[in-house]
């Protein structure tokens, strides 16, 4: 027997909540990993690290005022 799951936030919401979410933990890797290639003498590989982080950054407002948007659009 097939079972179906009902949630309160349609497919999209669901969508752009899990894919900020993501960004924001992506985000403290990056730092990390950062931080280990500076300890490690390698500041070409943190100065990469540190331009992911800060193109995730760009991207997560994005994802952010694209929920906010969409909620404040919702009926």
């Amino acid at each position: 027997m097939a079972s179906t799951t009902t949630f309160a936030i349609s497919d999209l919401e669901y969508d752009l909540v899990t894919t900020l979410s993501n960004l924001m933990q992506g985000r403290e890797v990056l730092s990390k990993y950062a931080s280990d290639a500076e300890k490690s003498g390698d500041l070409d590989a943190a100065e990469i690290f540190r331009t992911i982080q800060t193109t995730n950054d760009a991207n997560a407002e994005r994802v952010r005022n694209a929920l906010r948007n969409h909620l404040m659009n919702a009926q």
